[in-house]
């Protein structure tokens, strides 16, 4: 084969161009010849042209993906790429780290540099690579990119995630050989969450979606001084032996029965020595599901909220219903307001009243519950005007028994006590306690929340909740407790895409008020 036909053949296959050319630095320090591990094959081999990983630490993603960049600016002409990281350090580590291997590529194989700075690498033969930081406004825009790599995806700006994503899916070139790789860790419930839970778990997400767990074989190459490190750990003190399967605890079991091996499980102890387990999974996790959970900074616990989300009943259907709804009800069923249990006959029914303006942002809600502690019923819409959800809280009330009703007074739902009282004549309803300036005790129609009444409120319901005295049935009002969280000393939803809420929790929570005052005005 002659020498020109032999070059053909190798820049014409990832594989052995990088056999053949590319060096990195290992962790000793050492260049050597890069050699891609069997995760980082098994995804070459089968990713699509959109693409989303989630993973454990340190698996050489990254560095395969700045590689395949490096190939495609190599060996095509006139070829665009660009990888995105989430801040200014990790931008500027990821090129230095690219240039690296590029300089590593002997001369005669390679395009010769036409321009080269902090922010991109030009060619003689007209093709680029670019980096940039996540949150730079002309992200993508007037670009034709042959192929994108989003790196550490869910670390960038929860508002900048889905703006990012939508702008450069435009900027991908228009051929069937373009790519957009989304890799990363994750880090709690975002939009990148949502995103990969929709892909890895239907097959209708244009997105393919790959999981690499801790236990890859990768994870036993990368870290093979530390399994050593800790198999001698254990063996000094086991009396010089190693790690049994008759020694293994009882969440040791599963991984052991998955086959991983007993140096892993052994490093996994050495590990969790001078880490908490949540720590471990955040960076090492098992399971998608384990690595949102152990990233969530949510106020309730993660576990609780999953446990309880697989074993939700769908709603009822109107079929099913033991009642004639009100038109007002009857309109929204399926699109807003559901339920869960039959209405029962003597039953006494707390309902949590959160209200907004109507105006498309937050929604006005309604989570009703029963004297036994279980949510019967919910009802969400962020478009109705405050005059008429006064009308749908009033019905809602009458319907589930003359409900005991929690409205939260601040703001908007000041309109709907005085409408509920004044026009409906509706009276039972949670009064709050308060004190005039010469210290006379009076009571107030509903939930006043303040820096003080918040946390109370939050905390009885996440007591409530995960103690099992309250049961949740809507997976809108669980998914809204996931991204629950404290900040700056304030509790509020994450915020994200537009599309986070918190106005089930506070309606629910407002219940849960209802159900501890033992009040019932007849």
């Amino acid at each position: 084969m002659k020498k020109e036909t032999k070059l053909e053949k190798i820049n014409n296959d990832f594989f052995l161009w990088v056999k053949n050319f590319i060096k990195i630095i290992d962790n000793n320090g050492d260049l050597v010849k890069f050699i891609p591990n069997e995760q980082q094959v098994d995804f070459f081999n089968n990713m699509g042209k959109f693409n989303i990983i989630s993973k454990s630490r340190q698996l050489g993603f990254s560095t395969l993906m700045m590689i395949y960049c490096l190939w495609l600016v190599c060996t095509r002409p006139n070829t665009n790429t660009l990888m995105v990281s989430y801040n200014v350090e990790s931008t500027q580590a990821l090129f230095e780290k690219l240039k690296m291997i590029y300089a590593e590529i002997p001369d005669k194989y390679k395009p010769k540099e036409k321009r080269s700075n902090r922010m991109e690498l030009f060619l003689e033969n007209g093709s680029r690579l670019m980096v940039k930081t996540a949150g730079t406004k002309s992200l993508g825009r007037g670009m034709n990119l042959q192929y994108i790599h989003l790196s550490e995806f869910a670390f960038y700006p929860d508002d900048q995630q889905k703006d990012s994503l939508v702008s450069l899916e435009q900027a991908l070139a228009k051929n069937l050989d373009s790519k957009i790789v989304i890799e990363t860790t994750s880090n709690g419930y975002n939009y990148y969450q949502k995103l990969f839970t929709k892909s890895y778990k239907s097959k209708e997400s244009r997105y393919k979606a790959f999981f690499y767990p801790w236990t890859s074989s990768a994870t036993a190459s990368q870290f093979k001084h530390e399994l050593n490190i800790a198999e001698n750990w254990f063996k000094a003190n086991n009396h010089n032996h190693r790690l049994t399967p008759e020694q293994l605890d009882i969440d040791e079991l599963p991984l052991y029965n998955a086959k991983v091996s007993l140096k892993m499980i052994m490093w996994r102890r050495w590990k969790l020595e001078d880490m908490a387990l949540e720590d471990f999974q955040q960076e090492f996790p098992a399971t998608p599901e384990e690595s949102f959970r152990a990233t969530s900074r949510s106020i309730f616990n993660e576990q609780a909220i999953n446990n309880r989300v697989l074993n939700l009943v769908p709603p009822l259907r109107k079929d099913e219903l033991n009642i004639i709804l009100p038109d007002t009800l009857a309109r929204y069923y399926s699109k807003g307001f559901l339920m869960f249990k039959n209405i029962k006959p003597g039953m006494r029914y707390y309902a949590g009243v959160d209200t907004a303006s109507g105006n498309g942002g937050d929604n006005s809600t309604i989570s009703v519950f029963d004297s036994e502690g279980e949510q019967v019923a919910v009802f969400m819409d962020n478009k109705i005007p405050i005059y008429q959800f006064a009308d749908i809280v009033f019905d809602c009330g009458m319907l589930f028994n003359y409900a005991f009703l929690v409205v939260e007074k601040n703001s908007f739902g000041q309109s709907i006590i005085e409408k509920l009282r004044s026009e409906r004549q509706y009276l039972n309803m949670n009064k709050m306690k308060t004190f005039d300036d010469r210290g006379k005790k009076k009571y107030q129609v509903g939930w006043i929340t303040t820096s003080a009444s918040k946390p109370r409120l939050v905390q009885d319901f996440k007591e409530q909740f995960e103690k099992n005295l309250i049961l949740i049935n809507d997976n809108s009002t669980l998914d809204e407790m996931k991204i629950y969280i404290e900040a700056d000393g304030k509790t509020s939803n994450k915020r994200g895409d537009g599309t986070n809420h918190d106005d089930l929790v506070i309606a629910s929570a407002l219940a849960v008020q209802g159900m501890k005052c033992g009040k019932w005005y007849l």
